[in-house]
């Protein structure tokens, strides 16, 4: 199992990449009344057959080419631990959205940690997608859309030190005024 739920977001955001997706959204909402925390990732990718969406559970199953494809069950298995549970909503030439709970206060929910770092690792090592990003905490959103800064151009990127810089605070801050960070 990872020990933190963003390395489990960037595990599934690259394989959506990966598949071809070019629009990314992360969402996650964490409510304390409820006890539930929500993570969900939809992408516009080619989707899956429900042939491959019903094995997408099984570690041993991949699409890739190597012997295992243990990101979707690791992230189910630790939902399940923890009192939650996962989807996978998929079509071909529709998209994918992958969907976990899990209680919030579970003493065995790993936490959440870095989504800074996540985002920034996605954003940086992947300009030309579009990645949307909403985190809701207790009621208080922070959204974040990297085609702000981006646009839509595939040119060659060039990592701007001042852009790294002005990104990073955007999500440093929009994090830390919703209590999330």
């Amino acid at each position: 199992m990872m020990e933190d739920l963003s390395l489990h977001i960037l595990d599934i955001a690259e394989n959506a990449i990966s598949a071809g997706a070019t629009r990314i959204a992360i969402a996650v909402n964490a409510n304390e009344k409820r006890d539930v925390l929500t993570i969900r990732l939809t992408d516009d990718g080619p989707g899956m057959s429900e042939e491959t969406t019903g094995l997408a559970f099984d570690p041993f199953f991949t699409t890739k080419g190597k012997r295992t494809g243990l990101g979707i069950p690791l992230l189910a298995q630790a939902a399940e631990h923890c009192g939650g549970k996962m989807s996978i909503t998929s079509a071909a030439g529709r998209g994918t959205k992958v969907t976990a709970t899990f209680r919030l206060r579970h003493i065995d929910r790993p936490p959440l940690t870095n989504m800074k770092g996540t985002l920034m690792t996605l954003v940086f090592g992947h300009p030309e997608i579009g990645f949307h990003y909403r985190h809701t905490q207790n009621g208080r959103a922070f959204r974040f859309a990297s085609r702000r800064y981006f646009g839509k151009s595939r040119a060659p990127f060039r990592a701007d030190p001042g852009l790294i810089g002005i990104i990073e605070k955007e999500l440093r801050s929009g994090l830390e005024k919703i209590g999330a960070s």
